[in-house]
């Protein structure tokens, strides 16, 4: 019997394991890395390029006239969701590309966009001297509900390339992951993949609680204002919250059906725990995320005191990650940057 056929016997015959949700399958890093790319990366990717192009096509017609901005709008707003839910954990080629300070850099700087807008770029090649800080999905969003762009103006014009920019990031990154869901790394290349996975799922984790509800409630609390949340200017912070922390919680919490065999489905945090004996840990870490859920599905941008809920939730998950699960996943946790930098 091989290595790891006797852990899994081993694991699966404890008697500590009982109940649905305590049996899993004796998972390495490389099954759990090609779950993560066969069964999440890979399809996400595809939806995030699969809705790019429509936000293009519907800025060059909202620009041709007569004006249409709800059809962009509503085009925008399902791009950002697909791409919300591929960056919630952002590896691979997400962080060597740099993928989100390239077309979602937060937060879109007004002044410089007003600047490169009295540029008016004309081509792709123009954008490239375009700063980062203006341009992307923010600068996109900016021009249809800040200042909505008329047909016909160089304004316009500027959104639609912005738009090409984001479908060219798209296409790049469909491309990059599928590679990844055809051919995993190998055992050594896994493990370190695996590292960046958990280190990049608390790094997301973060960046929700962090950077998403709890700064933004901070400074507004020092000034004296309304808190500003990205996706703000479109009203769509609560669902942009929603696809981050539904990608999120499916790569930490085994489904309800129970863990997945090797190969069948992506391989959460939990079923990882679970199938390594570690299945005090796994409870714990299982009830954390699902009171974390309860308090997301109940955030509400205007409720402050919602907010402060759902962040003080995340903040446990945090918690318990970093001082038990990464231990018992055997990965040191270290600096994680969401794009790369």
């Amino acid at each position: 019997m091989s290595c790891r056929s006797l852990c899994a016997a081993l694991v699966l015959c404890a008697p500590i394991l009982s109940g649905a949700q305590s049996a899993a399958p004796y998972y390495d890093p490389p099954d759990l890395v090609a779950g993560l790319h066969r069964h999440h990366t890979a399809l996400r990717a595809s939806e995030f390029a699969a809705n790019a192009p429509r936000l293009v096509q519907s800025l060059q017609a909202h620009c041709r006239g007569p004006a249409a901005l709800e059809p962009a709008r509503a085009a925008w707003t399902q791009t950002m969701l697909t791409w919300e839910a591929l960056t919630a954990v952002p590896v691979g080629p997400l962080v060597e590309r740099r993928s989100l300070r390239a077309i979602d850099f937060q937060p879109l700087r007004p002044d410089l966009l007003r600047r490169m807008l009295a540029r008016e770029p004309r081509t792709l090649q123009d954008m490239v001297r375009v700063g980062t800080p203006a341009k992307g999905l923010p600068a996109i969003e900016h021009l249809l509900w800040v200042a909505p762009v008329e047909p016909g103006t160089p304004a316009c014009g500027y959104a639609v390339l912005a738009a090409q920019e984001v479908q060219r990031e798209a296409e790049a990154l469909r491309s990059a992951f599928t590679a990844l869901a055809d051919a995993p790394p190998e055992q050594e290349a896994a493990v370190a993949a695996f590292v960046e996975f958990v280190n990049q799922w608390l790094g997301g984790l973060e960046r929700l609680r962090w950077a998403g509800l709890e700064k933004p409630m901070r400074e507004a609390q020092t000034r004296g204002a309304t808190p500003e949340f990205a996706r703000g200017p479109s009203a769509r912070t609560g669902a942009a919250w929603a696809a981050q922390w539904a990608t999120l919680h499916r790569l930490a919490r085994q489904p309800d059906t129970g863990a997945p065999a090797i190969g069948a489905g992506p391989v959460s945090i939990e079923s990882y725990l679970r199938g390594r004996g570690h299945i005090a840990i796994a409870d714990r870490w299982r009830a954390a995320l699902d009171a974390a859920d309860r308090a997301l599905q109940a955030v509400d941008p205007v409720r402050p005191a919602s907010v402060e809920a759902a962040a003080s939730a995340l903040k446990g998950v945090t918690t318990l990650m970093q001082a038990e699960v990464a231990g018992r996943l055997e990965v040191n946790l270290g600096f994680s940057s969401a794009d790369g930098d």
